[in-house]
């Protein structure tokens, strides 16, 4: 089928290993009176300058709370120079919070586990590391009392379109109209009536990868007799999309989606434009970064407001032309950051504080990261206390 030939995408199977900078840099780090203490450090994997772009989160630690031992994942492959944990680590030794790596991926990780209260682990996008973290998220967190970067819970929803989706209509958020079916039969019976073009996605995939646009009928029929025969390949080469489709409305909008990310009272965000001739805007690495629409970052609270409690969540957004109101395209509680930069308003990075409905503009530059381990250990914290 010519059709189905458009679908294949291209596979990498291998990841340049990380080169390591042995390269050692002091840290000023802060002891539980915050008193200013010299320790020599050194970071691993990192481009140091590039980290070092944002001054470091320094928390104010009561007296009265112990700090918790913390399990450090250090994974991400894919990521290389961009991945999530040597952020983690510099607040960890910035902050003189003890904490150790931890290999989870090993089949001692439940013996391991015991020595740690926290467990900071950035989970990647692909079905592997998806299945891993659903089957190890829940047991170290309600079976050996374990918290996790992200809850169990959040974690379940996290990446699965299929899942996110059943959820938005439970709560009845506002999201691009869906529709996702395991029945043959209903599904030829939907591709015989619904508005053309209409957009099918893998229920894992990112940055527009296993995302099509279905452009008529014969198209429809050619894509779900391989859904429901042998299976549609998919960009993981050990995993097919069979017995089920992942429909979404064509929604005609302003030539842009808005991604709006939340780390506790803070928000952050960009615009996101397609390629010349796409009509994703995912993955293009084209951005604008501006002031953000208040009623989007409002929305995008009342998203984490029903969704599982999360230490960030990041609520991707189109405005429909037909009515210029927003709707939810996905969520995700783990974000591709790249820099210190993400929110600019007039030209300034910084992010906005929120607090009862009222946003006000900080300067200043933040690896999200480290925010996101604040928002944990503050957690602690009120836990604690």
């Amino acid at each position: 089928m010519v059709f189905l030939s458009t679908l294949k995408v291209k596979k990498f199977y291998k990841y340049k290993e990380l080169d390591i900078i042995k390269k050692i840099i002091n840290l000023t780090l802060f002891s539980d009176s915050c008193e200013n203490l010299q320790e020599t450090v050194q970071p691993s994997n990192i481009d140091i300058s590039k980290l070092e772009s944002a001054p470091p989160v320094i928390m104010n630690w009561p007296k009265n709370v112990v700090k918790p031992m913390v399990g450090l994942v250090k994974n991400e492959q894919a990521a290389g120079k961009n991945a999530s944990w040597p952020k983690y680590e510099r607040f960890l030794k910035t902050n003189n919070i003890p904490y150790e790596e931890y290999d989870i991926s090993r089949s001692d990780f439940i013996e391991k586990s015991k020595q740690f209260d926290l467990i900071a682990w950035r989970v990647e996008t692909s079905y592997s590391k998806q299945w891993e973290a659903i089957d190890k998220t829940d047991l170290l967190e309600k079976y050996l009392g374990k918290t996790l970067l992200q809850s169990s819970e959040s974690l379940w929803l996290d990446e699965d379109k299929v899942r996110l989706d059943y959820f938005y209509k439970i709560h009845d958020l506002p999201h691009i109209k869906t529709f996702i079916s395991q029945s043959r039969d209903e599904v030829m019976d939907f591709i015989e009536t619904c508005d053309y073009p209409i957009i099918s996605k893998d229920k894992v995939c990112s940055c527009g990868k296993g995302v099509y646009m279905i452009k008529n009928r014969l198209q429809a029929y050619d894509f779900c007799e391989e859904v429901f025969t042998t299976g549609l390949e998919t960009n993981e080469s050990y995993v097919k999309q069979k017995d089920y489709v992942y429909f979404q409305e064509f929604v005609p909008n302003h030539g842009f989606d808005l991604r709006i990310i939340m780390v506790g009272e803070y928000f952050f965000g960009y615009f996101r434009y397609p390629k010349e001739g796409d009509y994703k805007a995912s993955g293009s690495g084209i951005v604008d970064k501006k002031a953000l629409p208040i009623d989007a970052m409002l929305l995008a609270k009342q998203v984490r407001g029903v969704l599982p409690a999360s230490n960030a969540l990041a609520v991707d957004f189109i405005k429909d032309s037909r009515d210029d109101k927003y709707y939810i395209v996905e969520t995700t509680v783990f974000v591709g950051v790249e820099t210190t930069e993400q929110l600019m308003v007039d030209g300034v990075a910084g992010r906005y504080r929120e607090e009862n409905g009222e946003f006000t503009f900080e300067p200043g530059r933040f690896w999200i990261q480290e925010l996101m381990l604040e928002d944990m250990m503050n957690d602690w914290i009120k836990k604690h206390s």
